[in-house]
């Protein structure tokens, strides 16, 4: 048998422990030859036998052999005042040695003690530990803190401590509470004895308990110096393993020094691993030494030793990735930083993991570079389960090459997790999806379902997943919480019973309590979900950005400046998108996660510009759609479409703008879905609005084919026919319309739609103040310019008429409004049929009404001059509205509203002109004669 074993104790055991550790569930039982460590020159501790001894003296018994009965026989000698004091004179004070302080560094759950003295506890005080003392059932009644150091036989702080033989005797009378919780113990720790022999009294009495309790639990192991086979047996009888080191020709101090120094060596498996492999090394030599083998014995034995040294090292390194393997998705530094000396590489093909031969910066030591070869070069050579849990992992970092002793490892992708996270990203997101619960409020569905998950992942020992969902409960009650505050009085009953029934995890206090396997991975989580690992990046990236765009402006000014980096920003900064998307992190509706990606995408995009280039991809827009403030996309678009610069700078290829449209007709489909999932109370704009209003804005810069902006307005039209709560829908719509029109001479008929959801709007009275100022505004001016230069017309005659017949029953001033900003608007692009309507409705209906105010003649001569017919005697009314008016009354609040100065002369000009009524010319003259008049 090869023994590859750096450690004077047994692999196995000492991983036993340390496994129990990490699971909070070891307990030391610490015998009276612990305490012997303490001892200095001066000052010893007693045997046993050397205690017994001074009573026998005292009561001059020399042949009496039994101890437990001397010390009953001086009690009875001598009361109970003697024979406390006697005992403690013997007993000495001292300080705890540095075993006591190691013993701590095994992280027991329990400490439990059959010594009197102090030493323990001094130990926890004075490295700053939290441990219960309990020295009596009382004591163990009363604790409160989940760790203890149990005195079994009392002390002498309470004078209860065990002795004496009625002290055994009645032991099960005087600490029931503590025996049973010691009985209890046994059951579901692993238990190691220190400072006891074979022979000692206190060991058998445990044993003893040992002895009664079923056969699957948790090892128990005695550390002792020397293997007795027949101890081992009579002890193995009684569930009890013995732990000894390999070579037992040491002393007694340094069985315990090696014991630590082993178990600390297995705990750091970073150093573990290293001194097997060096210890490897160290017998490889020897065999090529050794002049007395064969050849092909030392290639053999040397084989053989390569197998069970790679299989440690594939274990060690399995053993690290393990807690990865909960992510859904992974960040690729989190790989490299496992593997160590290796790095992240981000190019046009994708992301790369290099494990690097030579030394890098940070990592000096030869033995990692060779722990990574040997795995490497082992794993992916075999169809092994090690190799699909590695690739899983990579898979999971969308890590698609793996370049390793000048080899190259093609990574498969997972189109399972391509296509999740594509549907993420393109928007496909159900009506249960936890940020669309958050985004509309629904709280008491979302922490339901969040409960569940936390359940769920609990279950299944996944406590990545388990961690981040209580995270995200923890962020929606808060959520919850802030909404009932700012409501105050009107707080919703059913948010307040929903707050009630609920109670936050407070996910950090909770997570101390999973295993310690997993505690390095999961700080690291919190580091994340508390933003500590978005600041460090937005940190990185800050630095990048401000050196690529000098690098920019350096090469403008005629200078040599480049990186090998200086395009790989957003290449970098995916994997965070991916991250949070891929494993559900409810973060992204913090201001710092999306000023992190709107910061990071429009800084890159500016540096590309500088360069003259315009470069982007299906995450790129992604992130500008989710995670950008409309405003300052369009700043930025404004940019590019100023001089077609989009056009002149683009560097896509066909087949990358075919995937970047199927893409946002995709994430047009579902945000329109999203909008109609939006809650329907909410009259204030949420972030679906945002992602809206952000594709709305980017659907303009693309070069869309007719049929394609057909189906872009149609699928648009649904989101106008709701109940309008803001213009700003109405305003990105029409820009859309305008940019492709400017950039690419793109349009389609199919936009006179949008006239027919007004008008069925005014039909079932369902317009509203935004609907109106949407008219009222202009806005709508696009449509008309764009039907005119395309000669479309607007056809619809029966819902106008419909509609005309709503807008008969409104008051007058509701009527001159909506002929001026609409009816004569849709005539101007209407069908012969659709302008003979039109102009019925308003001499049958407008025309006829009286022109009472400055803003009624106004209007009144707004529709002559755009073609209505016009009202009798209107002549008189005007000369007479000229000359009672002008100029004095220009600087009043009505006609400064009407716009008569600059509309009135113009609006004549065109009666004249357009219209051919020339006997408007002496009302120009008249009106222009007292401007000047003004003037002077």
């Amino acid at each position: 048998m090869i023994n590859l074993n750096p450690l004077s104790f047994s692999e196995y055991d000492l991983n036993e422990i340390l496994n129990a550790s990490q699971d909070n569930k070891l307990v030391l039982f610490i015998g009276a030859g612990f305490s012997k460590f303490s001892e200095t020159e001066l000052i010893k501790i007693p045997t046993w036998r050397e205690l017994i001894n001074e009573l026998k003296d005292d009561l001059g018994l020399s042949e009496e052999n039994d101890y437990l009965k001397i010390a009953q026989l001086y009690f009875l000698q001598y009361g109970q005042n003697s024979y406390v004091k006697k005992v403690k004179s013997i007993i000495r004070d001292l300080k705890p040695s540095l075993f006591h302080k190691m013993l701590f560094e095994l992280n027991p759950h329990y400490i439990i003690t059959t010594n009197w003295d102090s030493l323990l506890e001094k130990t926890a005080q004075d490295i700053g530990l939290a441990y219960d003392l309990v020295s009596s059932d009382v004591d163990l009644a009363q604790s409160h803190l989940d760790k203890k150091i149990i005195k079994m036989h009392g002390d002498f702080r309470q004078n209860n401590f065990v002795f004496k033989e009625d002290d055994y005797l009645q032991y099960s009378q005087n600490f029931p509470l503590i025996e049973n919780f010691i009985k209890g113990i046994f059951s579901t720790n692993t238990v190691v004895f220190l400072g006891y022999s074979y022979s000692d009294y206190d060991l058998k009495q445990i044993v003893s308990w040992v002895t009664t309790i079923s056969k699957a639990t948790p090892r128990k192991y005695l550390l002792q110096k020397n293997h007795d086979a027949a101890q081992a047996l009579y002890l193995r009888n009684h569930g009890i393993s013995l732990l000894t080191p390999m070579n037992t020709d040491i002393s007694y101090h340094d069985l315990y020094s090696k014991f630590f120094s082993d178990f600390k060596l297995v705990k750091n498996q970073d150093e573990f691993i290293k001194r097997t492999l060096i210890y490897t090394e160290s017998k490889v030599k020897k065999i090529e030494d050794d002049l007395r083998m064969s050849d092909f014995d030392k290639n053999k034995l040397k084989n053989d030793i390569q197998c069970i040294v790679t299989k440690k090292i594939n274990k060690y390194v399995d053993s690290k990735l393990k807690a990865l393997t909960q992510y859904k998705v992974l960040l690729p530094e989190q790989i490299s930083k496992k593997l160590t000396n290796s790095t992240i590489d981000y190019d046009k093909s994708g992301v790369k993991l290099t494990s690097h031969n030579n030394i890098l910066t940070t990592d000096y030591d030869e033995y990692s570079r060779k722990i990574n070869s040997i795995y490497l070069n082992d794993i992916l050579s075999k169809n092994t389960h090690l190799k699909k849990t590695f690739s899983s992992i990579l898979e999971k970092a969308f890590i698609n090459t793996v370049s390793y002793d000048s080899k190259l490892y093609e990574v498969i992708s997972s189109s399972e997790l391509e296509s999740e996270l594509y549907n993420k990203i393109s928007f496909a997101y159900s009506k249960d999806n936890a940020e669309i619960l958050l985004i509309n409020k629904e709280y008491g569905k979302l922490l339901d379902i969040l409960i569940s998950k936390v359940k769920l992942h609990l279950n299944e020992r996944n406590y990545i997943l388990a961690t981040i969902h209580m995270s995200n409960f923890d962020y929606a009650y808060r959520m919850l919480k802030s909404d009932l505050h700012c409501n105050g009085k009107d707080i919703d009953e059913d948010c307040k019973s929903i707050m009630e029934s609920h109670t936050p995890f407070e996910f950090k206090s909770k997570i101390i309590d999973f295993p310690r396997g997993v505690q390095s991975e999961l700080q690291e989580l919190v580091k994340m979900l508390e933003f500590n690992e978005i600041y460090k990046a937005y940190y990185r990236f800050d630095v990048e950005s401000k050196k690529n765009l000098g690098y920019s402006q350096i090469r403008k000014s005629g200078g040599i400046a480049f990186s090998n980096d200086e395009f790989k920003t957003r290449a970098k900064l995916y994997p965070y998108v991916y991250f949070i998307l891929g494993n559900e992190i409810l973060i992204e509706e913090y201001k710092e996660v999306k000023q992190f990606f709107e910061f990071n995408i429009l800084s890159s995009l500016e540096h590309y510009l500088c360069e003259e280039i315009f470069y982007v991809n299906r995450i790129d827009l992604f992130m500008l759609i989710k995670y950008c403030e409309t405003e300052k996309l369009k700043k930025f678009l404004s940019k590019v479409i100023k001089d077609k610069i989009i056009i002149s700078t683009s560097k896509l290829d066909k087949r990358e703008v075919h995937h970047i449209k199927k893409y946002l007709l995709n994430s047009l489909e579902n945000i329109c879905n999203l909008i109609r999932l939006k809650n329907k109370n909410f009259i204030h704009t949420t972030s679906i609005d945002r992602w809206t209003n952000n594709l709305l804005i980017i659907l303009g810069c693309v070069p869309w084919s007719s049929n394609q902006l057909k189906k872009i307005i149609n699928g648009l039209l649904p989101l106008l026919e709701g109940r309008t709560n803001n213009i700003n829908i109405y305003e990105n719509i029409h820009n859309l319309l305008a940019v492709n029109e400017f950039l690419y001479q793109k349009s389609h008929d199919d936009m006179l739609k949008i006239l027919d959801v007004i008008l069925i709007k005014i039909n079932t009275g369902e317009l509203n103040g935004y609907d109106q100022h949407v008219i009222n505004s202009n806005i709508l001016r696009n449509i008309y310019i764009l039907s005119e230069n395309h000669n479309y017309e607007y056809k619809n005659t029966e819902l106008l008429t419909l509609a005309l017949t709503k807008i008969q029953l409104f008051d007058d001033k509701w009527k001159r409004s909506i002929t001026k900003s609409l009816l004569l608007n849709i005539k101007r692009i209407g069908s012969p049929e659709v302008v003979d309507i039109i102009d019925k409705f308003i001499n049958s209906n407008i025309l006829n009404l009286p022109l009472a105010t400055v803003s009624d003649i106004m209007e009144c001569l707004h529709l002559v001059a755009s073609g209505c017919a016009m009202p009798d005697q209107f002549l008189e009314v005007i000369n007479k509205f000229v000359s009672e008016n002008i100029p004095n009354k220009l600087g009043e609040l009505d006609f400064i509203t009407a716009g008569v100065e600059s509309d009135f002369p113009n609006l004549i000009k065109s009666l004249i002109k357009d219209r051919g009524f020339v006997e408007f010319q002496d009302t120009l003259d008249i009106f222009n004669e007292r401007m000047q008049s003004l003037k002077k």
